[in-house]
């Protein structure tokens, strides 16, 4: 269920971004004039949907890696790399909620030029984001680690099928 919120939310920001491009295209080569609201519209909602699809595709399992070598390893040596894997993802989450805090701090006396919309609105996703993929790397991690006591392969494909997330 969480998912398809997620999704609809992402399809719904990459409809506006489609949308108000088409417009901004429109208006400045076809009707010689702009919409100066544009582009801060069209950042928030690029920045908006990055976060939330990246969050999307972690917990659906979607971002790269490459099964060929880590299929071919034993058990133990499959939940190692899983493990370390996830750790980079909190890691690199961890400085999405540590860095995405400060900049969302630090411009929160700032406003955007056209429309005059605080800053923060755009950086908070940034923390936001990186709390949630800390909590569901977490989450993964447990999920994984029952199924190797079971003598299932993090990675394995009857596992990615059957999950209910």
């Amino acid at each position: 269920m969480l998912d398809r919120i997620f999704e609809f939310i992402c399809a719904v920001l990459m409809a506006g971004v489609v949308l108000i491009t088409t417009a901004t295209i429109v208006f400045r080569y076809i009707l010689q004039s702009s919409l100066p609201w544009s582009y801060e519209v069209l950042l928030g909602l690029m920045v908006y949907l990055t976060f939330f699809s990246g969050y999307v595709a972690l917990r659906q399992g979607a971002h790269l890696r490459i099964d060929v070598v880590v299929g071919r390893l034993p058990l133990r040596a499959q939940m190692a790399v899983y493990l370390i894997n996830q750790l980079v993802v909190i890691g690199v989450s961890l400085v999405m909620v540590i860095w995405g805090t400060e900049q969302t701090i630090n411009y929160s006396d700032r406003f955007s030029l056209m429309l005059n919309i605080p800053q923060p609105v755009f950086y908070a996703v940034i923390p936001l984001a990186g709390a949630a993929m800390i909590i569901e790397c977490l989450r993964q991690c447990m999920e994984a680690i029952r199924g190797f006591q079971q003598g299932k392969a993090p990675y394995s494909p009857e596992r990615q099928e059957g999950e209910q997330v």
